[in-house]
């Protein structure tokens, strides 16, 4: 439910909403079948439309529905649980936004909160007054007890003024989900010494920092269970391993090369770690410390692992390596993604040798080693042949694989190729008639450019057998 002024209102405190769940269908306005529901029902049906289903903004607001009728507004106002998530996005009626917070929140009695703030336009730097930053921050610091999840995405100057309040002072007993975010300017505290402090958080384990070092941040790390950074540095990741032994799953996006060369690190032992997402800035070409840091780690329960090193075939001095993380973790992964990396060939199907688990493989805009020979006489490309075909003992290399993407990989190969690999896994079941191979998913996008190639050329034959595959229940797309 989002918080906007009351301007667009018959000037009562109600909150304006864009969203409606009764429609015009022709049959008049005068009476509709829900007037007649059960309360218990209603209240159903309502909780369903309030909560964000899909995102924030798909949330119906309930002084919409409570201005329906007499009977609804009864029911919206007696409701305690309607009031329990908001998420105020400021603009320039700031001053009445947080007054209807205020109400909004007491409307929730003592049940957990769910709060996000949003200044995209940093009010709360330019227009607010002093008076009303003071009247949000108490308003915080009293809901705080009963706040399970809070995200906050303002400008600097709000950080500094909060922790300056005492922010140490709070109590979060319910805060198990935290998410910091800054909005223009600075990202960096006007006293880094002076920390934000959460360590009061015994239950806090989902955390979201973004465009701020998480070393202004005082947390409870080793309780944290998932953790997303935005913006952050290879120092920063490495810290959080080392300090969170519970972590099940880390998403770092936009990794940028730290000012220290030197960068280097022990080897980490994470025997929690399920789920890892390394993705470079847009504008990092080749993070040194990033390739360092993975060969570093050592995470035997990694089932997922996603690397982006950038949406472009990059040159061989950015060589990927994964062979020693997946070796020396004896992790079993289910889902491998690569994306704008260089690959040596052999390198990466020794790798790939060693994860008979795996069921989804997405390779996208790499680049392979020893170029020359990466095509096979017949314009296929090896990686994809060795990955699809059985090997000399007659077994498959992936023999649990369900889902390929093979994308503008650098390399060029022709329909006979795609179709004869094909052909070995959907084809050849031998005694089991009708029944779907393990891999039913497969996408290809050829990058004909590399090889000066012309686009596919799909003969009238071959789109039978295409059709053919996808009505046996299979999924092949060539983009």
């Amino acid at each position: 439910m989002s918080v906007v002024p009351p301007h667009e209102t018959d000037g009562s405190h109600d909150l304006v909403t864009t969203s409606t769940i009764i429609e015009d269908n022709g049959c008049g306005t005068n009476y509709f079948p829900l007037m007649d529901l059960p309360q218990e029902l209603l209240i159903e049906i309502f909780h369903f439309a309030c909560l964000a289903h899909g995102g924030k903004a798909n949330a119906v607001n309930p002084l919409f529905l409570a201005k329906i009728c007499r009977s609804w507004r009864a029911v919206i106002f007696e409701t305690r649980a309607f009031w329990q998530e908001v998420n105020l996005i400021l603009n320039s009626h700031c001053s009445a936004q947080i007054s209807l917070l205020e109400e909004w929140t007491a409307r929730a009695g003592d049940l957990p909160l769910s709060i996000s703030i949003v200044d995209p336009d940093s009010i709360l730097n330019r227009m607010l007054p002093e008076e009303e930053l003071t009247h949000l921050l108490d308003l915080i610091r009293i809901i705080s007890p009963q706040t399970h999840s809070l995200s906050l995405e303002t400008p600097i100057e709000f950080y500094d003024r909060w922790r300056d309040c005492g922010l140490a002072d709070y109590s979060w007993p319910l805060l198990s989900n935290l998410a910091l975010s800054t909005t223009l300017g600075s990202s960096a505290l006007s006293d880094p010494s002076h920390k934000l402090d959460f360590l009061s958080c015994p239950i806090l384990t989902t955390t979201t920092i973004k465009t701020l070092y998480h070393f202004y941040i005082l947390l409870p790390w080793r309780s944290l269970l998932h953790i997303c950074f935005d913006t952050v540095f290879c120092s920063e990741i490495y810290t959080a391993l080392e300090s969170c032994p519970l972590l099940q799953t880390l998403e770092a996006h936009c990794i940028v090369e730290g000012d220290d060369p030197q960068f280097s690190a022990k080897t980490i032992d994470h025997s929690s770690l399920k789920r890892l997402t390394f993705e470079l800035h847009d504008e990092q070409s080749n993070c040194r410390e990033c390739r360092r840091l993975l060969n570093f780690l050592r995470l035997p329960e990694l089932r997922t692992l996603v690397l982006k090193m950038g949406q472009c075939a990059p040159p061989a001095s950015f060589e990927f390596d994964i062979y020693p993380c997946i070796s020396q973790s004896c992790c079993q992964l289910s889902e491998l993604t690569i994306e704008g990396a260089f690959l040596e060939q052999t390198v990466f199907i020794n790798s790939l040798r060693l994860l008979p688990s795996l069921r989804s493989l997405r390779i996208s805009y790499n680049s392979w080693g020893n170029p020359q020979t990466t095509s096979t006489a017949g314009g296929g490309l090896a990686p994809l042949s060795l990955i699809m075909t059985p090997g000399p003992d007659g077994l498959l290399m992936l023999p649990n694989l369900r889902e390929l993407t093979f994308d503008r990989s650098c390399v060029g190969f022709s329909t006979e190729v795609v179709i004869g690999l094909l052909v070995s896994r959907w084809d050849n079941l031998g005694d089991n008639v009708g029944a779907l191979a393990t891999l039913q998913s497969v996408t290809i996008s050829p990058e004909h450019e590399y090889l000066n190639e012309s686009p596919w050329v799909v003969s009238k034959y071959q789109d039978v057998v295409f059709e053919n595959w996808r009505q046996r229940g299979y999924s092949f797309k060539v983009e």
